[in-house]
């Protein structure tokens, strides 16, 4: 244990972590694997286990050019960004933050972001206090710096894919830790699909959306007529810039024409992105009719991010960490992100959490399937009324799974205890209900995972519906069809995540009940992906 522990953060290792930690060391260095896969159950102390061993890996790592002293950590969410920061940054290992400009404020304008004041700066005075100030006290260009100059930066993934593609300031570094690595299919799937809408097109490019009638149809079309239009509508613009830049205009003027740059620049950069690995086997295409409040568009979406994974990815790291508590199936994760295997050590380590606090009850009220639900749920309404009698002083969660079914409960259960968001005031609602002193209850389709409901936050959650992929994605089919195992392999993993919400840490104590009938053939047929933590909580 000497051998790391200068590098762990905390006082001392638990049993399970010092398992985990010599499992990864010994992968990268002794083994020389590339990637090391650790599947960790709830309480398990992921994020402390990645720290060492990238800090004690990097330490013991000869210099190899190109690649920067260090490591990298990436995860999907804000929360979990800051969690780091907060547990790591004022440790030895000094962990850095860094975010888009977006999220930094200005310094000397106080009401705007660094995003905003950056794209002024092209049109302001060199001598008055906001050029000085900015030049020299940049909140985000500071941030930056420090990331780059630390051994140990957190980001989010949707800022490195975009930073690392197109600014390049980050170079390489001895380790990538991955967190919540369940999520690379998604992000890189987010990162490279391309969605081109007609409301877009008429504003920019005064015209409409041809009417294509297969893929092969709009995949011309953007190649040979939108996007070199765009990029001549572009141009425009710039040459628009440089007259403004050094004149008398008001700054607003040219903040909007900056930010039409900005958002058209980007787009151009995912278009060609997107026309250079385009190939029509591994693209599913949807021509999305307009609807209420949405125009009609064009959107292209990979089926198989894995030949993309390398390029965009791992390449960022000599050697790879990734960590999740449901990686489920070793041999299905490796291929549907081109993970060579004889390249990964896997190891799965259970929550130490004792299964007396954490059972998961089935109570079946009816099939919650497309054909069965409108009779289900009056049944459904009925269930969680129960249960909410039982836990009346206690807080709790209904994952809903579908807007559907949570605004179905809202309206018949009628208890002011319910709390329900849309797709805009998510985090208002989950803060009004962690903060409330009433025994509220959310309801939500989306926090199976990334929310941490702790101790009296939560006591109960139901679990509505088995979370199935949606079958009228024409991308959720192609998947289905490449890969007989994706389409229950990603339900067990929602349900995992959904239980493990409620449950975090070992005096924590929260019951799961499970409503939809469906579930008993699911779980017979499907039994072996589960982790051991999992099955052992089942009643």
């Amino acid at each position: 244990m000497s051998n790391f522990q200068e590098d762990f953060p905390f006082d001392e290792p638990r049993e399970q972590q010092v398992e985990a930690i010599s499992a990864g060391i010994n992968a990268l260095l002794t083994s020389d694997k590339r990637f090391f896969v650790l599947e960790a159950g709830t309480g398990v102390g992921k994020s402390a286990i990645g720290l060492t061993i990238a800090s004690s890996a990097s330490r013991s790592m000869k210099s190899e050019e190109g690649f920067a002293p260090g490591a990298y950590y990436l995860t999907t969410q804000k929360i979990l960004q800051q969690q780091y920061v907060d547990d790591f940054g004022r440790t030895h290992h000094a962990m850095r933050d860094l975010k888009s400009s977006s999220n930094y404020t200005c310094s000397h304008h106080g009401n705007v972001s660094c995003g905003e004041s950056m794209r002024a700066l092209k049109v302001a005075d060199k001598s008055s206090a906001f050029f000085q100030s900015c030049i020299r006290n940049c909140v985000y260009k500071k941030a930056k710096q420090e990331f780059i100059d630390g051994r140990h930066g957190i980001t989010n993934f949707s800022y490195f894919l975009a930073e690392t593609q197109y600014a390049g300031k980050l170079e390489p570094r001895d380790i990538l830790v991955i967190d919540e690595c369940h999520n690379i299919e998604g992000e890189l799937s987010k990162f490279i699909e391309v969605s081109i809408s007609e409301a877009f097109v008429e504003r920019v490019l005064k015209k409409k959306i041809p009417n294509v009638r297969t893929q092969h149809q709009a995949h011309v079309w953007i190649k040979d007529e939108y996007l070199p239009e765009l990029k001549t509508y572009f141009a425009v613009l710039e040459r628009k810039i440089e007259k403004l830049i050094g004149g008398k205009q008001k700054l607003e003027q040219f903040e909007k024409l900056a930010r039409q740059v900005e958002i058209i620049d980007k787009h151009i950069c995912k278009v060609e992105r997107f026309l250079k690995v385009y190939n029509n086997d591994n693209w599913v295409f949807n021509d999305v009719p307009s609807g209420y409040k949405t125009s009609r568009k064009l959107e292209f979406k990979p089926i198989d991010v894995s030949p993309f994974a390398e390029g965009m990815l791992y390449r960022m790291g000599r050697k790879v960490i990734m960590m999740s508590a449901t990686i489920l199936d070793g041999d299905s994760f490796c291929k549907s992100l081109g993970i060579p295997r004889d390249q990964v050590e896997f190891i799965s380590i259970p929550s130490p959490f004792p299964v007396e606090n954490r059972p998961i009850m089935f109570f079946p009220i009816g099939k919650m399937n497309a054909a069965s639900i409108d009779s289900s749920l009056p049944r459904l309404a009925e269930a969680v009324k129960s249960i909410l009698e039982q836990h009346k002083g206690e807080k709790g969660i209904i994952h809903a799974h579908t807007f559907k079914i949570a605004n179905y409960l809202k309206k018949n259960i009628r208890s002011s205890r319910l709390l329900i968001h849309d797709s805009s005031n998510r985090d208002e609602v989950l803060s009004k209900h962690i903060s409330s002193s009433k025994p509220t209850v959310l309801i939500s389709p989306s926090m199976t995972e990334g929310v941490d409901l702790k101790d009296d936050a939560s006591r109960f959650q139901i679990i509505c519906k088995i979370p199935y992929p949606y079958l009228g994605d024409k991308l959720v089919k192609k998947r289905m069809h490449k890969w007989k195992w994706w389409y229950p392999l990603e339900t067990a993993k929602k349900i995992v995540q959904a239980v493990g919400r409620s449950i975090r840490n070992e005096k924590d104590h929260a019951v799961t009940y499970i409503l939809d009938e469906d579930w008993d053939r699911f779980y017979s047929r499907n039994s072996g992906i589960f982790p051991k933590g999992f099955k052992d909580a089942l009643k």
